[in-house]
């Protein structure tokens, strides 16, 4: 076999593979960023979670003591949940995946010097999975609690 034979196929090896790297590269793309995409999508919401709970238990604490002193246990009520509802939809977490609770160590909420704790748990679905009948998809619960002195 001659040295033009030899280089001859040796080119016609490379024209038959052209276009195989294209494949390749595609199908490890796919192989590798699928999961590297999912596995933000978990830290995104595990983090938007996480700044949710804090927010919502830090406004409805501080919507319950701070205000005028002349409302009603109720409204103080209403609008610490209202608080907390809009700071967990800031961050698209939905109303049904949050608890909301309010608790007073002293048994009374309302005289000067009782301490008002809420505490907010989120429970934080996994990524593109749906919930199925009562069936919930959880990744993680995160949870804050946030107390403030009632000064009224």
């Amino acid at each position: 076999m001659s040295l033009s034979e030899r280089v001859r196929r040796r080119v016609e090896t490379l024209h038959a593979e052209t276009g195989s790297s294209l494949v390749e590269f595609v199908m490890l793309a796919v192989l590798v960023l699928i999961p590297v995409i999912y596995f933000i999508l978990g830290v995104a919401g595990v983090q938007a979670a996480a700044y949710a709970s804090i927010g919502a238990s830090d406004q409805a604490a501080k919507m319950y003591v701070g205000g005028s002193e002349d409302l009603a246990p109720g409204v103080r009520a209403a609008r610490s949940q209202a608080a907390a509802t809009a700071a967990l939809q800031d961050f698209g977490i939905a109303p049904t995946q949050a608890q909301i609770s309010m608790s007073c160590p002293k048994g009374s909420c309302d005289n000067d010097g009782d301490l008002v704790t809420f505490t907010v748990v989120v429970r934080v679905p996994v990524p593109l999975i749906p919930d199925m009948g009562s069936w919930q998809s959880t990744l993680v619960t995160v949870s804050s609690t946030s107390t403030q002195v009632q000064a009224g």
